[in-house]
């Protein structure tokens, strides 16, 4: 699975065509994009999750091939 690091502007844009949202699992520091509510997730503005992206070093990757999306490391 070949994965690209993708920018903010487009996650964004993928965010509003897909309904995603950033959030933290509930009583942690662990951020995730979500498609779904629930009560474990709290919702976080995008400017806040690039801040903790960055703090961490951490970026958005996206499989060349479709749309998935994973937080990882940044290289």
């Amino acid at each position: 699975m070949g994965m690209t690091k993708i920018s903010m502007r487009k996650l964004e844009n993928l965010a509003e065509d897909y309904g995603l949202k950033p959030c933290r699992i509930r009583g942690t520091d662990v951020i995730q994009i979500r498609k779904h509510p629930s009560e474990k997730l709290e919702d976080i503005s995008w400017a806040e999750f690039l801040h903790l992206l960055e703090e961490r070093g951490l970026a958005v990757y996206k499989d060349e091939r479709c749309d998935f999306l994973k937080i990882m490391k940044d290289k």
